[in-house]
């Protein structure tokens, strides 16, 4: 009986060191585990309904720490957030991930917004973040189309929510130049470039997609992912014509509504429809 007694007593002292250590462990959500603090720097932006402001750390302990802070954090799915849910200020994150692309995500009033679409309840001082740690390579956007995730946070399935969407800049068409539309796909927008300025004209492959709103035009922000722009000049002589193809890749699936493509101060418009 007695040896019964010992071999028991030592079963539940065993289990007691492996509770003990359990409660020593720290929780993980996983949100940024695929996160590369070695090979990227970790950006932080804040967005409080006036600019963009975007901050860094290049240090990748430093780094490290904050994403071990993250990490810790208890989470559970948001079952019903909205857009009506967003309060300011915004935070975003932005760093390189293990498979050489990027993560990003946004946090605003408790929650956060991940770049696949998922929000989760996220109980985290972003504020102390901000303040307690030597940011540096501080830069400020007008646009709130740069902003992580920026695109979740703007449009659901309604439609548009023009509330974090950015008025554009009223455009100033060059002389002489004018573009026509020639085709207007899902996928992609191919336009006719006539040169009549009496000069050389070049233009480059960036482009952007506005969105009519009550009677003004609004930046739209791509979908999440590594989108970019190859930095290249097309040139055109005085009196020739040029077709060129964009492709909205980057934009995604559109809702309903008046477009324009807009390249060089240049634009052409379309429906598109539901």
């Amino acid at each position: 009986m007695i040896y019964c007694k010992r071999i028991i007593s030592t079963v539940l002292c065993g289990v007691l060191v492996l509770c003990m250590a359990a409660c020593k462990g720290t929780t993980s959500n996983g949100l940024m585990q695929d996160a590369s603090p070695s090979t990227s720097a970790l950006a932080l932006y804040t967005y409080n309904g006036d600019k963009v402001c975007r901050m860094f750390i290049f240090d990748s302990d430093t780094t490290q720490s904050i994403l071990d802070e993250l990490d810790a954090v208890k989470t559970t799915e948001a079952e019903r957030w909205s857009l009506d849910d967003i309060t300011l200020p915004i935070y975003g994150l932005e760093i390189g991930s293990t498979d050489g692309t990027g993560i990003l995500a946004a946090w605003s009033n408790g929650y956060w917004i991940s770049q696949d679409e998922a929000v989760y309840s996220f109980d985290f001082d972003f504020t102390g973040l901000e303040q307690d740690y030597s940011w540096s390579d501080g830069d400020e956007f007008s646009s709130f189309a740069v902003f992580p995730c920026a695109r979740i946070l703007s449009q659901n399935e309604s439609g548009w929510n023009g509330t974090l969407l950015t008025p554009a800049i009223e455009l100033s068409p060059p002389s002489g130049i004018t573009m026509t539309l020639e085709a207007w796909e899902d996928d992609a927008v191919t336009v006719n470039i006539i040169n009549e300025s009496g000069a050389e004209w070049s233009y480059g492959e960036y482009y952007s997609l506005q969105v009519l709103l009550d009677g003004m035009w609004y930046e739209i922000p791509a979908v999440p992912g590594n989108w970019g722009f190859n930095d290249i000049a097309y040139i055109i002589q005085d009196g020739e014509k040029q077709d060129k193809t964009f492709h909205l890749t980057m934009y995604g699936n559109l809702p309903a509504g008046v477009y324009r493509l807009v390249v060089e101060n240049l634009s052409v418009e379309s429906i598109v429809a539901a």
